[in-house]
């Protein structure tokens, strides 16, 4: 997945690419089409996606802000597998309050099981302006790259991908560094008590 907010304006565009491949059964394409899932967050939400090969299709509306779409796959080039590309743009993925900014970005995801093979069945990037600070992220994975995009592996498709920070350039601190911080304190003190109590032993066996 990546989800480029780079314009700054608020909105989101989303480019999901899948390698999907049967886990049993018939080789792709299925003679079924496959659903696709996308669960809104407030006004952060999709009604349509283009595929890869420029196709526009309606994610109908299922309950609540939930909505769902059925893709016949194209038909496969190499072996048994099928690459899918899938693009839509998020209107209002970032709400703003002041310079207080809080996104999340909703993720499509499919009913197909992860690749048992090792490694990360998903990977999010997120293009942010240069001038945008993050100070929590979801998933609590989600960290700066070097290229300067923010990124998360995971083994499974969240629901969204989302994050807390400032558009002025001042970072504060979020949740996931206080609750590091803590612990951090908390190894801290138990090594220092520790510590006591050995050079206590170790005096008394010199005595």
């Amino acid at each position: 997945m990546d989800a480029d907010l780079s314009s700054g304006d608020g909105s989101a565009e989303v480019t999901m690419r899948y390698v999907l491949g049967p886990t049993s059964g018939p080789i792709l394409p299925l003679a079924q089409p496959v659903r696709f899932e996308l669960l809104g967050f407030g006004d952060a939400t999709v009604e349509r996606l283009t595929v890869s090969n420029g196709r526009s299709v309606e994610l109908w509306p299922t309950r609540g802000s939930h909505r769902a779409a059925s893709l016949f796959l194209p038909v496969a080039t190499t072996g048994s597998t099928v690459p899918l590309e899938v693009r839509y743009r998020v209107e209002a993925a970032v709400h703003e309050d002041g310079a207080q900014l809080r996104a999340r970005i909703p993720t499509l995801t499919g009913t197909a099981e992860p690749s048992g093979d090792a490694g990360a069945g998903f990977t999010a990037r997120l293009i942010l302006p240069s001038e945008w600070m993050v100070s929590e992220g979801f998933p609590s994975g989600l960290r700066e790259d070097i290229d300067g995009t923010w990124a998360v592996s995971l083994q499974t498709s969240p629901s969204m991908v989302g994050f807390r920070g400032r558009s002025d350039g001042v970072w504060r601190p979020g949740v996931p560094f206080a609750v590091d911080l803590v612990t951090l304190l908390i190894l801290l003190g138990f090594s220092a008590v520790g510590w006591r109590h050995l050079s206590g032993v170790a005096s008394r066996s010199r005595a």
